[in-house]
């Protein structure tokens, strides 16, 4: 049969979009019957549907990336990998500054991790502003070079986010206690990169901190006998959860 839809034995009619995806349009199905059963009528469904996709749709227009201010960084990091993932402008908002912003605004979406999740969605829920959390990468390939090596190496890591910082010290040293040496430097303390540049054998640093670090061990590499091994995380973001995202937003 041709044309745009087809017909199953009873003469209902089939969308293209319902044939390519079954387990989907069963699941609209069981939504749709379950509402019916709790005793909504089939025009209420269908305004219950359209309008939460229609707000889901103005979220999608302007995303919002937060994180408390003495951390702004982390939200720096999400900002330049979402920018880069879902080619639009995003806005970095201090947590502290969440309500003022979003009382300013007709909608959007509000992004952070789930370590600041409770916080943004006391901001945010009241004002029908919805929030996604992200997962993080698990560094898991970084993780497997810390284990490797050599007992009382110095490894620096750098950092435009304090709490990344924080963590990788305290992650390194559960995984060797004191058989390494651990030296950190946030990405604007030139002292103590400087000092990283000079003193570690393995320095790993975040995407937005690499190219500051090259320059550093460039700039030292007539004070130092052997450059270090530089290792750059390229994500902060998890794949599957900046997936996620993408089609909570409408790009997939």
């Amino acid at each position: 049969m041709s044309g745009h839809g087809a017909t199953n034995g009873g003469g209902k009619f089939r969308s293209p979009l319902q044939e390519q995806y079954p387990e989907a349009h069963k699941l609209l199905q069981q939504s749709i019957d379950a509402l019916l059963n709790q005793g909504y009528t089939l025009n209420q469904v269908r305004e219950l549907f359209l309008t939460e996709i229609d707000w889901r749709l103005r979220c999608s227009a302007q995303v919002l990336i937060t994180a408390p201010a003495q951390d702004i960084g982390v939200a720096e990091l999400m900002a330049r990998e979402l920018e880069q993932a879902l080619a639009i402008p995003v806005q970095i908002v201090p947590l502290e500054e969440l309500a003022q912003v979003l009382s300013q605004t007709r909608s959007g979406t509000v992004v952070t991790t789930r370590y600041f999740i409770s916080d943004a969605e006391a901001i945010a829920l009241p004002q029908s502003v919805r929030v996604i959390p992200l997962d993080i990468y698990d560094y898991a390939a970084e993780i497997q070079v810390i284990k490797r090596l050599p007992k009382d190496s110095c490894v620096g890591i750098v950092s435009i986010s304090s709490g990344i910082l924080r963590a990788a010290s305290v992650i390194i040293h559960s995984l060797r206690g004191d058989d390494l040496l651990v030296m950190i430097a946030p990405l604007e303390d030139a002292y103590k990169l400087n000092s990283i540049v000079r003193s570690a054998q393995t320095i790993i640093s975040d995407q937005a901190s690499i190219a500051i670090v090259k320059t550093a061990v460039m700039a030292a590499r007539d004070d130092i006998i052997r450059p270090p091994q530089l290792l750059c995380c390229e994500n902060y973001i998890s794949a599957a959860s900046l997936k996620l995202l993408k089609r909570e937003l409408g790009f997939d």
